[in-house]
């Protein structure tokens, strides 16, 4: 016989059971047990109960499914179970970093983002509260080594600062003093303020009848005599980027080539700091200063060693990651879109932190702007069809999530 179970009402929609049972004895049929978890006030203790044991994962699961009177409260609970394994995911991330990665911002954002996971659940699992411990102690170790970094550099700046203007080498010498400056204004360099110093040899500089940074065309060495040979081989290394051979060739050429020379060695040792000086500065996450040295280095040999113009390209890749870690997702966006455009060798690193950034942005604006999501994920699909991969606790699972469900 079939027996019809009225319509019951589960939220706003209404479902029509049957329930087919064998021509028997109404006596000899047993009872049927409703799964426990069928019942929206028992699927909803349940899952507190999880929650409440730090079974998250299952607890989400069950939440998603609750309906009816606590339907709401559900919700709240599955939002902030999800928002406390984001960010326990993000900030482990950063601090799993090898020592040579990690950095005072990036160390700050994992920070905050455990003290998030703590207000969340402060007896979550994972040990939030012993890994907060854990970021803030790198973040201390970082902070040291930046400093004692800072000091040496410091240091060797006030020292070739000096010893320019000794020489009356005024350009150079602000070249030096201007960077210690914008380190440490009061910075004491030969008994005189470092931003005063460097004031006063940038004036000085104005006057200067020294070489520019962009190099003037080749001198030409006398015709026939032997002594040009070894001037043009020393022009040959400095062509060919061999700096070292170039340097004793330039200070072993005849007497009549001195000042060529010296021209040569002054512009290789311009060129070779602006570039100790771009990386000091990417190091130190100091994105514009690290423009400024590698333009400078560039604008005295575009080809020279180390690729000055690469590494100006490379810059807006690392500070478009770092932003991203950093939760300027905008800011990333405008980077890592600039050198995408560049078509370097990055790509499919650039194009997955730009897809990143760009659902983190629709994320975080309320999933509204479907262009914006549009446009990640073919920024992640472009990064995965180049077989891009990376680990689930470099970003958050929501996007990783997203990646992994890519196909194409």
């Amino acid at each position: 016989m079939i027996k019809i179970i009225p319509p019951v009402r589960f939220g706003r929609s209404l479902l029509l059971k049957a329930v087919f049972l064998l021509p028997v004895s109404i006596a000899c049929v047993p009872l049927i047990q409703a799964n426990p978890q069928s019942n929206p006030d028992d699927l909803y203790a349940q899952a507190v109960k999880d929650y409440t044991q730090n079974h998250l994962t299952e607890a989400l699961a069950e939440f998603k499914k609750v309906t009816g009177t606590h339907g709401q409260e559900a919700q709240e609970y599955a939002t902030k179970i999800k928002a406390y394994i984001d960010a326990m995911g993000v900030a482990k991330g950063i601090v799993d970093r090898s020592p040579d990665e990690r950095d005072v911002s990036s160390l700050d954002f994992a920070i905050q983002k455990y003290q998030e996971a703590i207000k969340i659940k402060p007896d979550g699992p994972w040990q939030p509260a012993q890994q907060l411990e854990k970021a803030q102690a790198l973040k201390a170790q970082v902070v040291q080594q930046e400093k004692a970094r800072a000091k040496s550099m410091d240091a060797d700046l006030c020292t070739k600062a000096l010893a320019a203007a000794k020489e009356h080498s005024y350009r150079e010498a602000a070249s030096y003093s201007c960077p210690l400056a914008n380190d440490d204004p009061g910075y004491s360099c030969g008994g005189d303020e470092a931003v005063h110093m460097c004031d006063q040899m940038t004036e000085l500089g104005k006057t200067e009848n020294a070489v520019e940074p962009i190099p003037p065309s080749p001198p030409q060495p006398a015709a026939s005599s032997v002594s040009s040979g070894a001037l043009q081989k020393a022009e040959d290394a400095y062509n060919k980027n061999d700096f070292q051979h170039a340097r004793t060739q330039f200070q072993n050429v005849p007497r009549e080539f001195k000042t060529a020379a010296e021209e040569y060695l002054a512009k290789m040792s311009r060129y070779q700091d602006s570039m100790t000086l771009g990386e000091k500065f990417r190091r130190d996450f100091k994105y514009e200063d690290a423009r400024a040295a590698f333009r400078n280095a560039a604008s005295i040999k575009p080809d020279g060693p180390g690729d000055p113009q690469n590494q100006l390209l490379l810059l807006d890749l690392t500070q478009g990651v770092d932003q991203f870690y950093s939760g300027d997702y905008a800011g990333a966006e405008q980077h890592l879109d600039t050198y995408t455009r560049a078509n370097m060798d990055k790509q499919p690193l650039a194009h997955f932190y730009l897809g990143a950034s760009r659902l983190a942005r629709f994320f975080i604006t309320g999933g509204e702007d479907l262009n914006l999501r549009q446009q990640a994920m073919n920024d992640l699909k472009t990064a995965k069809q180049s077989g891009f991969k990376i680990t689930g606790q470099d970003v958050s699972p929501k996007i990783m999530q997203a990646y992994q469900d890519l196909t194409f």
